[in-house]
């Protein structure tokens, strides 16, 4: 059962939903906050503005997340799910060499992280721990290892620093400094990406741009991008 105010102004989703929210309205409230964050380049968004603009109230609105992390870790779920995200990650650890996986690391990272870090800059301020950042550099070990299996890894460097270096160099903080202060295209961030990862990570020699662009072109066809 549920109520609703009709007098002229547009209609409410009452209280009255079920114990943990109506599906279709959990997922409106997570596409209207997600298209918020994004409008607003990941500038906080108030929870009134949410509920307003996914004509809930702010009651209903808590009973379907229980407070703000609960909203924007949903928000992030849905992003990912949203732009293929999970289907990337498949993909590089089905990658065939541990090169390879470096290399479609850099094409995801330049296709995505544009997507990425206006809902990043609201997670970093609600979630307690950053669980992400954890799962993130797990996937950097299995690329490591990788590596090292295929005998790529650099002679002489331990895979737990490798592990940390291509965690960093890879992060979204680096992105942000590279691309949205420093002004690098998304070509030349992946490129260069490339470049720096064989250099330090390998013994591969890093291959001319021309190779690389080439290259980049068949990754992209390869990775996931939002509809």
């Amino acid at each position: 059962m549920s109520s609703t105010r009709t007098h002229g102004r547009t209609k409410l989703d009452s209280v009255s939903s079920p114990k943990g929210g109506d599906p279709a309205t959990r997922q409106r409230i997570c596409e209207e906050a997600l298209r918020l964050i994004v409008k607003r380049g990941g500038v906080d968004v108030p929870l009134a503005d949410v509920a307003k603009a996914a004509r809930v109230s702010r009651q209903a609105l808590y009973l379907h997340f229980k407070d703000r992390a609960a909203l924007f870790l949903a928000v992030a779920q849905h992003a990912d799910d949203k732009r293929g995200l999970p289907e990337a990650i498949r993909g590089l650890q089905q990658a065939s060499t541990g090169l390879d996986a470096l290399r479609l690391v850099a094409a995801t990272r330049a296709t995505l992280n544009p997507e990425i870090w206006p809902l990043a800059r609201i997670l970093d301020r609600v979630r307690g721990e950053d669980s992400a950042a954890e799962i993130t550099l797990q996937n950097r070990r299995m690329n490591v290892e990788q590596l090292a299996r295929d005998g790529s890894l650099r002679t002489g460097l331990e895979p737990a620093i490798a592990a940390d270096l291509l965690w960093a160099l890879t992060s979204l903080r680096t992105w942000e400094d590279l691309v949205l202060v420093r002004g690098w295209t998304a070509a030349q961030y992946e490129e260069r990406l490339v470049a720096t990862l064989l250099r330090v990570l390998t013994n591969t020699p890093a291959p001319d741009a021309s190779s690389v662009s080439k290259r980049r072109r068949t990754s992209r066809r390869r990775v996931p991008t939002s509809a």
